[in-house]
């Protein structure tokens, strides 16, 4: 949903509430889709202009119980739990029940997302006990196998065209 600037959820809104068009509609004059139309429309609704503007929340793995265990307890669907919590989008609540469903509690807790550091000297250890003739075998096999692959990508390519230029005769 940050795709979409606040004006235009606003303009979209306007088309909606004011002007009398249909969610199809004021999707169609905005271009977004139209559910993402009836997100902003009941997200503004229910808390204003602040409801549609984007954030990006950390949520806490108790609030994200307390979530899971509204939808449980009401039967509201995840939707409707979202504009109740005030989250923007309701993908989050979708992956939190996918992930408690799946592992439990300790699929709330976030995830270390850092990537590993990289090994330097990986490759340098690999070829290390290699001698210069073998490197230059290996670098001469390399290229091959490259100039081979965009060959046959290069063909594949043409084989593509020719079948569209069928398909439009």
């Amino acid at each position: 949903m940050s795709k979409h600037t606040l004006k235009t959820k606003l303009t979209a809104i306007d088309f909606y509430i004011h002007k009398q068009y249909s969610y199809k509609e004021a999707a169609e004059l905005v271009g977004a889709d139209r559910s993402d139309v009836i997100q902003w429309v009941a997200l503004f609704k229910k808390h204003g202009e602040a409801g549609l503007e984007s954030t990006y929340t950390k949520y806490s793995v108790e609030f994200k119980m307390e979530v899971l265990t509204y939808i449980e307890k009401t039967g509201a669907s995840i939707r409707e739990a979202s504009f109740v919590f005030n989250i923007p989008s309701y993908s989050p609540v979708v992956k939190w029940r996918r992930n408690f469903q799946e592992q439990g509690l300790d699929g709330l807790y976030p995830k270390n997302r850092r990537t590993p550091e990289v090994k330097k000297n990986l490759n340098q250890k690999k070829d290390a006990g290699k001698t210069n003739e073998e490197l230059v075998k290996e670098i001469e096999h390399l290229r091959m196998e490259n100039a081979y692959l965009k060959k046959l990508n290069a063909l594949v390519q043409t084989s593509r065209e020719s079948k569209n230029e069928k398909k439009l005769k």
